[in-house]
Formats: C-alpha cells, sequence, structure tokens
C-alpha cells in the first residue's frame, strides 16, 4: 500500500499536467500558468561551458591517478571566458575563445608545485591544450582535437568537488 501511495504521489502530478495541457484558458486569469512537470532525460549531453571535465585519456593513452593525486579536470567558466581546472597535481589557469565547434585555449598557466606523482601527466595535459583546435561533445565525453581531427584529450562530465 505504501509504494502504490509513493507512485501516485509521484505519477498523478504528471497526469495532471498531461491531462490539463490541451484544456482551454480559464476566465480567471489571476491563476499562474500550469508547470511543466515532464523530467528531463538522464542522456542529455552536458554543456560544454560550466561542466567539470574530468580526463580520461591524452591521445589513446589512458589516463590513471594516484589516490595521492587530483583528477586532472577543465571547467571552461560561460561569463568570464576563463579556463580553470587541475593537472593533477597543480591549478591551472587561462582563457579560451570558442567559434561553432573551433576552440583555441590561451595563456593558458599553472602553479609550479612539485608532486610525487603525476607530472608526467600534467605536463603532457598542458601541452596538448596549446594544439586544441576543435571540440565535441558525444554523450557524457568531451573530446579536444587537433586541427586534422585528430583526438588529443578525452574527458567525462562529473560533478563538481
Amino acid at each position: 500500500m505504501r509504494i502504490a501511495t509513493r507512485r501516485l504521489t509521484v505519477i498523478l502530478p504528471g497526469l495532471v499536467a498531461i491531462g490539463c495541457a490541451g484544456q482551454p484558458s480559464t476566465e480567471n486569469s489571476e491563476s499562474p500558468p500550469a508547470r511543466d512537470t515532464t523530467v528531463a532525460s538522464t542522456t542529455a549531453s552536458p554543456d560544454l561551458r560550466g561542466t567539470r571535465w574530468q580526463l580520461l585519456a591524452l591521445g589513446d593513452k589512458a589516463v590513471a591517478v594516484a589516490d595521492t593525486q587530483r583528477a586532472p579536470h577543465i571547467i571552461l567558466q560561460a561569463d568570464s571566458k576563463q579556463l580553470t581546472g587541475s593537472g593533477g597535481c597543480n591549478r591551472m589557469f587561462g582563457g579560451y575563445e570558442l567559434n561553432g565547434d573551433a576552440v583555441r585555449f590561451s595563456d593558458v598557466a599553472s602553479t609550479k608545485m612539485a608532486c610525487q606523482s603525476g607530472m608526467d601527466i600534467e605536463t603532457a595535459f598542458l601541452a596538448a591544450l596549446g594544439k586544441v583546435a576543435k571540440w565535441r561533445v558525444v554523450g557524457q565525453q568531451l573530446e579536444l582535437s587537433d586541427s586534422t581531427g585528430m583526438v588529443l584529450a578525452r574527458f567525462e562530465a562529473t560533478a563538481p568537488k
């Protein structure tokens, strides 16, 4: 009984909204319009900007993160057109320009701490960002490629930390 009540609580508002969607408006114009209660699909691709993109691979080599290391990632800030993130050891920052599927990173720099592991990945990551010409989001993944279409880096959308 308890499960059936919960299902009705979840399903009923959606059925009411669907049933009322085609009804003509009433004379009482003070009532707020009905809200869309449709649940968005979880398979929708995330936005390029504002998403935390965790590095999965550089070229065709998977990126392994040590327990003591931060996960390499980038975030493209929408309003400021700034790149922020981490190479796995150091914080990184810089600018970016978008034009359709073209992207160019500029003035990418990082702090200069030394870490026990992951410095090779960080160095390669920063170098790859300097060669990026194109981007595309496929499902939950971001691919950054050079001007020939070769994928330089692959990322996965992750929750902010």
